[in-house]
């Protein structure tokens, strides 16, 4: 069965009824001790829909959406499982010890299972750890995040910051019998009196705790649960005081099979240009059924001509950067960075409108016309290795067993291989200062996820104390693959970038 011509929606829908029975499946093969077979299990029943859309991509045939599904069931009747799971650690190159693989699933009573994949597979059951609190918990920081000059939409008249992420989270669903989430966010003030410190001691108490003594080397791959998706793990606290970030790079994953089916396809040998999108000339416009009109973001300005000279490349800035001149650019891009406004429901992107640059417009923008929505990413083949997306917000989106459904999700399923997003509003200020280093450490051969480690810890100790914030360094996540540009590599995309921009008019 290929549903490649089916509608995403739909597709979201069919995965979405059958999730429920792979978490009965995992608890049926833990009970018979069997956890390797749980693991794959577990992860079969999510991002099936973003794996069709990686597989359609990357082939020139359609593939079945279950041939994959096939061949691990085939391997789990024959209990051979340990051959497929060997396979995903040598392609991750685990058995060096220099890396682990974290699986996170909670059973349909809430109880928190972990994986641990290093040079074997260790199970653990977190008994401690129950879905309510840990929702509750993440609701209660994402309320407390507060960045005074940001690229949030605070134009939006949103009561708070806390209201947005709720809004955000409000969509998961529980299985039937479990407390829903507004409920549970009702009562959230369980937790009110806990500094943000504290609560992020508690998750980590929670989720790295229980494995700590499992985990190898400093390199950390997660899949959460997709309730755990909002946990900003780097910022994470330990026994000691040290986050999470100060001894490991992590990277973010919706499955176990979109990454390993990422990473088998081999690098495009055509590199493109890089995009670098900043602070677009937005106006007047209406969405979410208000009329709002968004602020300037000068430092976005600064932020991507300053990073724009790494690959000679020439920025869109204001009324340049119009929707559909940026979308024709991302299918060509090897390297995609935009500055702007993200949407707080699921990240989409406000960029200039489509109109004539010269043009005086005092009508209201219709939506269409200036945000770059998923549907607009999923119509187009994007082949960048890394999209940085520096706008508020753009890590939320709808919780499903897909992950998050909102535009880092629709990144990766049009072909990007890695995405830099953010889980709550930036700085305008600090982002500038914070991406100037993480460029500097790319261009210096580091794999993007140490990049942002080192790029963490600089803030960490920054000589402006306001910068040492965890609000200010922890939303920046990594998603799907950990990539690295060679000298050579950079430097052709150096040469694309000044030989396109060099003959390059907006019109």
């Amino acid at each position: 069965m290929f549903l490649g011509s089916v509608p995403e929606q739909n597709q979201l829908a069919f995965v979405k009824q059958y999730f429920d029975s792979h978490t009965i499946l995992m608890s049926c093969f833990l009970s018979l001790e069997r956890a390797e077979s749980a693991l794959l299990v577990i992860d079969l029943g999510r991002s099936k829909e973003l794996h069709c859309c990686i597989e359609k991509r990357r082939n020139s045939v359609g593939k079945d959406l279950f041939d994959y599904a096939r061949a691990i069931w085939n391997r789990i009747e024959a209990r051979d499982e340990k051959i497929e799971i060997d396979g995903l650690r040598a392609l991750l190159q685990l058995r060096k010890n220099d890396a682990s693989i974290l699986v996170f699933a909670f059973d349909l009573e809430g109880v928190l299972n972990a994986w641990v994949l290093t040079d074997k597979v260790i199970f653990r059951k977190v008994l401690d750890a129950h879905r309510e609190t840990f929702l509750l918990l993440i609701v209660e920081l994402l309320g407390r995040v507060d960045v005074n000059i940001d690229r949030n939409s605070s134009f939006y008249m949103l009561d708070s910051v806390a209201n947005a992420n709720i809004q955000v989270m409000s969509p998961f669903e529980f299985p039937s019998g479990q407390p829903s989430c507004k409920n549970l966010v009702e009562s959230s003030g369980s937790y009110s009196h806990f500094c943000e410190r504290k609560i992020l001691e508690m998750l980590f108490k929670r989720l790295v705790n229980p494995v700590k003594d499992l985990i190898k080397g400093n390199k950390l791959i997660i899949v959460p649960d997709p309730l755990l998706f909002f946990a900003p793990f780097s910022a994470l606290i330990d026994e000691n005081g040290s986050y999470l970030s100060n001894g490991y790079s992590v990277q973010i994953s919706p499955s176990l099979h979109t990454l390993k089916c990422t990473m088998e396809q081999s690098f495009d040998s055509n590199f493109g240009f890089a995009l670098f999108v900043g602070n677009p000339t937005v106006g007047k416009v209406s969405l979410n059924g208000k009329d709002v009109t968004p602020a300037d973001l000068p430092n976005a300005a600064e932020e991507v001509k300053c990073l724009s000279k790494f690959f000679q490349a020439r920025p869109l800035l204001g009324r340049e950067a119009t929707k559909q001149v940026v979308l024709q650019l991302l299918t060509r891009a090897s390297i995609i960075h935009i500055a702007a406004h993200g949407e707080p429901t699921r990240g989409e992107i406000m960029l200039a409108s489509n109109s004539s640059l010269t043009e005086q417009c005092s009508s209201v923008g219709k939506p269409e016309s200036h945000l770059l929505t998923q549907r607009d990413i999923l119509n187009i083949s994007v082949q960048a290795r890394l999209v940085v997306l520096c706008c508020c917000h753009t890590g939320q989106g709808e919780i499903t067993s897909e992950g998050v459904i909102g535009i880092t999700r629709a990144f990766l399923a049009a072909g990007a291989r890695c995405v830099l997003a953010t889980l709550w509003p930036i700085s305008d200020y600090a982002t500038k200062e914070f991406m100037e280093k993480f460029y500097g450490e790319l261009c210096q051969e580091t794999p993007v996820c140490e990049a942002l480690r080192r790029t963490m810890y600089f803030f960490q100790t920054h000589e402006k104390e306001e910068y040492r914030s965890s609000w200010i360094w922890a939303p920046f996540t990594i998603y799907g693959e950990d990539v690295k540009f060679g000298k050579d590599e950079i430097e052709k995309i150096r040469e694309k970038s000044h030989q396109f921009f060099s003959g390059f008019v907006v019109v």
